[in-house]
């Protein structure tokens, strides 16, 4: 005769039923916990930068700003000041207003954030020639570091230092124009010559060839030729013996000075 077979349920007991449901509420309230936490730092107003803080300044604005913001981010987080990147913000600005420089970002809890920068100082005028305006063409101001940040009409190349480049290139604005060995020399020999000189420096003439063809132009019309390896205080030196002791009252007649050559020094008058 077969042996009866029974299957008897587990049971819980009270501490084991109690111990369950502290474990689900306990669950309950964490997930509760982490969604007010993720609610209160990513969502909510209280860390929404609401306050922006610029320099006195006629280029950037703080819409500007929010705009940059506002375009970090999906739905809206840009604005949120843990999520925002300082970086980001200063990779955005130098791209779009490549006339300010030193830009510095800082958050400031809970709502703010202060952005300063300095807007780039203009030394003279870059241009590069076309074939529409070979004497021209495309004119921009270029700060201490060489770079160009914005456009410069033709006209105000007779009031400002002003340097064509013959060079086969195109440049977009926040991109270095002249290196800055070459500037230096050009802005030093510039000092130096103002210094000794009642005649005016106007501009530089870059050449395309390699090893720089360089000629200063003087306001009188007559050309200075240059090696810019040499030390701008010894050309310059050279140039004013030349013009007291040789030159002298002819200056008027000058067609160039060549200073390429330290030993040498040739000139040509009209």
């Amino acid at each position: 005769m077969p042996s009866s077979r029974y299957y008897r349920f587990k049971s819980h007991s009270s501490k084991e039923r109690a111990k369950k449901r502290k474990t689900i509420l306990l669950k309950f309230v964490f997930a509760v916990v982490f969604i007010f936490v993720g609610w209160l730092f990513f969502v909510s107003p209280f860390f929404k930068i609401t306050e922006i803080k610029l320099p006195k300044n006629d280029t950037v604005t703080d819409n500007d700003i929010r705009k940059i913001m506002a375009g970090s981010a999906p739905f809206d987080l840009g604005e949120n000041l843990f999520i925002l990147s300082r970086d980001n913000i200063k990779t955005a600005l130098t791209a779009a207003f490549p006339a300010i420089t030193d830009i510095n970002v800082e958050k400031k809890l809970f709502n703010g954030l202060t952005v300063n920068f300095e807007k780039r100082i203009p030394v003279g005028i870059w241009c590069h020639p076309t074939d529409d305006h070979p004497e021209g063409g495309h004119c921009y101001y270029f700060d201490k570091e060489g770079i160009v940040f914005k456009e410069a009409p033709l006209t105000e190349g007779g009031l400002i230092l002003k340097i064509e480049d013959s060079g086969n290139r195109e440049l977009s604005l926040g991109e270095k124009a002249i290196n800055t060995e070459l500037l230096k020399f050009m802005m030093d020999f510039n000092n130096k010559f103002l210094e000794n000189s009642q005649v005016k420096i106007t501009g530089f003439k870059i050449g395309p060839s390699a090893d720089f063809d360089l000629t200063a132009v003087t306001a009188l019309g007559w050309l200075i030729y240059l090696d810019q390896k040499q030390a701008p205080a010894s050309v310059a030196s050279n140039l004013f013996t030349i013009l007291s002791e040789v030159i002298k009252n002819k200056v008027s007649n000058l067609e160039y000075i060549d200073l390429r050559t330290p030993s040498r020094i040739f000139y040509k008058l009209k």
